[in-house]
């Protein structure tokens, strides 16, 4: 199985199966596929059912996903300017990927998801969902924007926006700060929704919120 970045304003992976082979990715972002390439929905291994529903009504996030089995090309495509990442996962290396990024993954690749709570501050409640991915397999990934890459120490942290993390090792913790915009009482007022990042492990950012609109 072969994944091709077809790079552009708006990337497009290209995904080549042999007989059988499969991957699998959210449904309703395939941009075109050969005639021999069947369509199915996968069955979601590790996150249950429960767990999918209770994605789809808070996350927003599609309830299936989509398996494509070949012979034949697909290729998949999600609506933003940006860069696409093809990545080789080693034996179970966990990779946690920010919701509505991931392109496709192959099929013997064990799907999950990891929620990310919020402040609990009013108004701000509701924190994100992740895909959580476990090697060994290939997976493709759009990140909006630019992307930028690095390797976190043990116990180092960096802060980022809410809207900014793409990917990170599953060994990398994931926490939601406020930041005093400012001292005194009228920063703690003004604060803002961060994201706390504390090594070891990779992480890669975007340089676009995709959940804000027009980000295209």
């Amino acid at each position: 199985m072969q994944l091709e970045d077809i790079k552009g304003l708006v990337p497009t992976v290209l995904a080549t199966l042999a007989p059988q082979e499969s991957i699998y990715c959210e449904h309703g972002i395939m941009l075109f596929k050969d005639p021999t390439v069947s369509v199915g929905r996968k069955t979601v291994q590790g996150g249950g059912l429960l767990k999918t529903m209770e994605r789809t009504t808070v996350g927003g996030i599609p309830f299936f996903l989509t398996e494509f089995i070949g012979p034949g090309q697909v290729g998949l495509s999600r609506d933003g300017v940006g860069e696409l990442r093809v990545i080789e996962l080693a034996p179970n290396e966990v990779l946690d990927v920010f919701e509505g990024s991931l392109l496709c993954a192959e099929a013997h690749v064990p799907y999950d998801m990891l929620y990310v709570k919020g402040t609990n501050r009013p108004g701000r409640i509701v924190g994100f969902w992740m895909d959580r991915l476990t090697g060994p397999g290939k997976i493709a990934l759009h990140g909006y924007g630019n992307i930028i890459s690095f390797t976190l120490a043990p116990q180092e942290v960096v802060t980022c926006d809410m809207g900014a993390l793409l990917y990170k090792s599953g060994s990398v913790q994931a926490v939601t700060k406020n930041l005093p915009f400012g001292s005194g009482l009228l920063g703690k007022l003004e604060s803002v929704e961060v994201l706390e990042l504390i090594g070891p492990g990779k992480v890669a950012l975007q340089s676009i919120d995709p959940r804000q609109p027009n980000h295209s």
